[in-house]
């Protein structure tokens, strides 16, 4: 989340034309539901501070017992700056100290919402900038509740648009989540177009979630060279042309990548190895690694270090076709689910990142959920117990950031950050 300066929020306030919102229409659904959530943002993590609440909290009028919890709850953090000042000590069980035993925040009761950090306030919505023009409202599939709302729109989700009307409260003091492209990326003229294309690809329902994922690709990469190359004003040709059936059946056809079930299953433990590597030998949470644990046992993961960036890998095959088995029954019996993921995923990426590195990203998600989703199932699983599953493999990739990262870098290094090869992931 970023606090942006003053400046800059006045350059946003003073802009002449209506600012707009462009969001999910789920979005307005949302609501915290508190105790009631089955893998609460209050527990096993630290929440950030910016300089401003850490010394409001500081010198805020709080009752003895709360007082007590607030003159131990906070940590400076070592090389911080003004956005990320402070942090909260967690407790020995990994709860917030503001945490009570009714799971309600205690400061929130005495003080009200209006108490809360920013991040308390409004995780796990995401406000990103489009410079005067607008804001994107989407949520964060690492909270269990957005991706159970998720579950429960087999029609799909749809994109609306309204008037801002400089009534939240956070963007008005000059808080968002960041920006979803700088003016100055050359790809910023047609930045709706292609989220539109986005969109248009993910839910075209003609296709297989897969065959959707390939022609996604085909249309990131195209976009991504017409505009390296100065050519960006193609774009609306080639979304236009993902709007043709046929030619989309071609393309999906093309990029069917034919490759046996062993050779897949390999790819796929290759990169799930390296991530859990990377968590395991890196300054990660308790919580990430034993997510990462927790899926690892579930296909009988070995790895050992050679040395010289090199792993011996093993894994049960058995066990992971039976993962792969259960993932491909939620996919073929419920597609809008993955769709919907895959939707909400899309619609939050940065352009700005580039339009490759987020199909990549979009390429890994979708590989790794194969392992992961089924390795936190339960054996007669229902809804509730899908949605979890789905928040903990989102983490696995979202909070480690490792699929824009290392993963990414990897692929580049071995001069596999490629379609072809993301067709590899994708079949």
């Amino acid at each position: 989340m970023l606090l942006k300066s003053e400046l800059q929020k006045k350059d946003f306030l003073k802009g002449e034309a209506p600012m707009k919102i462009v969001k999910l229409a789920y979005y307005d659904e949302f609501s915290c539901v508190g105790p009631k959530c089955i893998d609460s943002c209050c527990k096993h993590w630290v929440i950030t501070l910016t300089k401003r609440e850490y010394f409001n909290y500081k010198k805020t009028d709080l009752s003895p017992e709360l007082k007590a919890v607030a003159d131990t709850a906070f940590f400076r953090i070592r090389n911080g700056n003004d956005l990320q000042y402070a942090g909260m000590k967690l407790k020995d069980n990994g709860d917030c100290p503001f945490l009570g035993d009714d799971s309600l925040c205690m400061l929130q009761k005495e003080k009200g919402e209006q108490a809360l950090s920013f991040v308390c306030s409004i995780f796990p919505r995401i406000n990103s900038r489009v410079g005067n023009e607008a804001f994107i409202y989407t949520c964060d599939i690492t909270c269990p509740h957005v991706v159970e709302l998720l579950i429960k729109h087999p029609e799909g989700l749809a994109v609306t648009e309204e008037e801002y009307k400089h009534d939240n409260p956070y963007i008005e003091k000059g808080f968002w989540s960041g920006e979803a492209t700088s003016d100055q990326w050359k790809g910023r003229p047609y930045l709706w177009t292609i989220k539109g294309a986005q969109m248009d690809i993910l839910q075209n329902r003609a296709f297989t979630i897969p065959e959707r994922m390939l022609i996604l690709g085909f249309f990131c990469q195209k976009a991504n060279e017409y505009i390296n190359r100065n050519e960006a004003e193609k774009i609306n040709s080639l979304a236009g042309m993902m709007l043709d059936n046929e030619m989309c059946r071609k393309i999906a056809g093309s990029l069917n990548a034919p490759q046996s079930e062993e050779s897949a299953a390999l790819k796929s433990i290759d990169i799930f190895s390296k991530m859990k590597y990377s968590v395991d030998n890196g300054n990660y949470s308790r919580v990430l690694k034993d997510l990462f644990e927790r899926a690892a046992e579930s296909v009988g993961l070995d790895i050992k270090d050679l040395g010289k960036n090199s792993l011996n890998i093993n894994f049960n095959k058995g066990a992971y076709f039976k993962n792969l088995e259960v993932y491909r029954g939620i996919e073929s019996q419920r597609p809008y689910i993955i769709e919907n993921l895959m939707v909400n995923l899309a619609f939050a990426q940065s352009l700005e990142h580039g339009i490759w590195l987020n199909y990549f990203e979009l390429a890994v998600f979708y590989n790794i959920f194969k392992i992961c989703i089924p390795a936190f199932l339960k054996e007669n699983w229902d809804d509730t117990d899908l949605a979890a599953a789905i928040t903990y493999s989102a983490k696995m990739v979202i909070n480690s950031k490792l699929a824009r990262g290392k993963i990414a870098v990897d692929f580049i290094d071995h001069n596999i950050f490629t379609l072809p090869y993301a067709a590899f992931l994708i079949n």
